[in-house]
Order: structure tokens, then C-alpha cells, then sequence
């Protein structure tokens, strides 16, 4: 540590002077107390002054998030939040380094609070389905519907970040895909259980069943981290799907049997008609609202 002026300064007999120093503390310094001396001289007397300075640890820096590190957790789209969609947060100054998974609490729900990790919309705690340093999963509450918009805040070993406003809707429907980018290959099963790959293809007559979230508001109402076990809500808003550019029967839409609320499944029935091939389109529709563009299944 440095310290200025260096100079000296002359005093008058009987007159007083006032000395100031800046303390330079260089980056990375120790956290502990550093003296400053001055020496006052007067022809043969010398006195010695001396001040303490306490350098106080740097603590980590406060989370940080924007409005535009929203994503859907399937489509990877961002935009307005959904009650219940799954969403991933990126930001920075949360999670832990290493990845950790969701946990159950002593109701058997999904955490809100996981590695020292929390996000509230509208001051509700979400159920958290992974962190990792910069990123986490969560799913919105379900109380966040009916609003026009939600604020959103993320908190890490007990430090707050920003607060950031992100609109709501009533649905967000997207589909998970294999690679997890939110376009390709749909993780989807055919009819005996089977991955569906372009060497494993669907047929048409069969049923296929599809992974999502963004579904909104279920009937019963939809319970903050209830993992879906003999009761399986359901959208309030219609459910439509289409394969290859065209309408499917939609056998069974609702809660995926075991998942936490907000994970959405779809058994469809692949048309008669369809297109074959390793990448035959499909889509489904909440309400007003279509997943995203770009997934496919294959189909011979």
C-alpha cells in the first residue's frame, strides 16, 4: 500500500496546518490493518503520529440478470413467461460451480432454494430444477396468472440481484428435443416405448408420445413443485398438435406422470397421409400459442 503526499509541509510557529493522505490499496490486497506514520519536526524535537487503516475482505459480487436471460427451458425462446413453464435464468454472480439437480423436500415438492440458489416472480419462490454457476432452471409459479407482468429476482448465499420485469402470457408451449437446443430431433417415444431416430422411425396408425412445458394454467390448479403422481392436471386452454403440416389426434395432454408440475405430455396419434422421412415436422398448440419451428421426428 502506498500512500501521498510524500512531500513536507512547513508550519509556522504557533500556527496550525492540516495533512490529508490518499491511500492507495492495490487490487488483490490482503484484508487486515495498515498504519500511515507522519513525523512533525520543530529544530531538535521530533514527534511521531500514526494511523490505522482497515483494509475489509472483498465479498463476492452481488448476482446480476437481465430480462433477455429468460428462456423457455425446451424452445430456448425467450419473451413472456408462462405460469408454469420451466424456464432457464443465465446471468452471472449465482449458482454453485458445480451442477446440482433437483431435490424433494419433506412433502415430496421440488425445492425453491437449491445450492444457496433461489429465483422469486412477483415474490414467489419457484421450484428449482437445476443450478450451476451463471445458469439455473426453474419453473414460474403458478401464481404469477392473470398478471400482466412479473419481477424477477435471483438470490445467492443470501445476496440479492438486480430486480428485472419479464412479461406474462397465458401459454408458452415448447417441445424438448435431444440435443437440448431447442431445434432437431424431438425426445420423443414411439409407440412400444422405443427412441424415435431415423433408424428407429414411427409408422403412420401409431401413437408417439411428446415431452413440453408452457401449457399455462392446469384444472385442478397447478401446485408449485407437485410432482404429478395419480392426479394429472390438465391445460384449461384447447390442446392441438399436427404432424407433417398436418392435424394429429391428441390422445392423452396433460401432467407427465412423475415429473414436477409444468412438464407437459402429449400422446398423438401420427395421421394417415404423413410425410415420411427422417425430419417430418410437428407442432402443438395451447390456447392461441404454437411451440417452436424446427422440431421434427422421423417417420416411414
Amino acid at each position: 500500500m502506498t500512500y501521498s503526499p510524500s512531500n513536507t509541509v512547513t508550519v509556522a510557529a504557533g500556527q496550525t496546518a492540516t495533512i490529508k493522505a490518499t491511500i492507495s490499496i492495490p487490487a488483490g490486497a490482503a484484508a487486515g490493518t495498515e498504519t500511515i506514520g507522519f513525523t512533525a519536526t520543530s529544530g531538535t524535537l521530533t514527534h511521531s503520529l500514526s494511523e490505522s487503516v482497515t483494509i475489509a475482505a472483498a465479498g463476492p459480487p452481488a448476482p446480476a440478470i437481465s430480462s433477455a436471460g429468460v428462456a423457455n427451458g425446451a424452445s430456448f425462446a425467450g419473451g413472456a413467461v408462462a405460469p408454469g413453464e420451466i424456464v432457464t435464468i443465465y446471468g452471472s454472480g449465482f449458482g454453485p460451480a458445480s451442477i446440482t439437480t433437483l431435490q424433494l423436500d419433506a412433502t415430496g415438492k421440488v425445492v425453491s432454494t437449491l445450492a444457496g440458489t433461489t429465483a422469486t416472480f412477483n415474490g414467489v419462490a419457484a421450484p428449482v430444477i437445476y443450478a450451476v454457476a451463471g445458469q439455473m432452471s426453474v419453473v414460474v409459479p403458478y401464481e404469477v396468472s392473470g398478471s400482466a407482468t412479473a419481477s424477477l429476482q435471483v438470490t445467492y448465499n443470501g445476496l440479492a440481484s438486480n430486480t428485472v420485469t419479464v412479461p406474462v402470457t397465458d401459454a408458452a408451449p415448447g417441445l424438448f428435443t435431444y440435443n437440448s437446443s431447442g431445434t432437431g430431433p424431438l425426445a420423443a417415444a414411439n409407440q412400444d416405448g422405443s427412441t424415435n431416430t431415423a433408424a428407429n422411425p414411427a409408422t403412420a396408425g401409431s401413437v408417439m408420445v411428446f415431452f413440453g412445458t408452457g401449457e399455462g394454467q392446469t384444472s385442478p390448479g397447478g401446485v408449485d413443485g407437485q410432482v404429478a403422481n395419480g392426479v394429472y392436471p390438465k391445460p384449461v386452454l384447447p390442446v392441438t398438435a399436427t404432424i407433417g403440416g398436418l392435424p394429429a389426434t391428441v390422445l392423452y395432454y396433460g401432467a407427465a406422470p412423475g415429473d414436477v408440475a409444468g412438464a407437459f405430455q402429449l400422446n398423438v396419434l401420427v395421421p394417415a397421409g404423413v410425410s415420411t422421412g427422417p425430419g417430418v415436422p410437428v407442432s402443438f398448440t395451447v390456447g392461441t400459442k404454437s411451440s417452436q419451428a424446427g422440431v421434427t421426428i422421423a417417420v416411414q
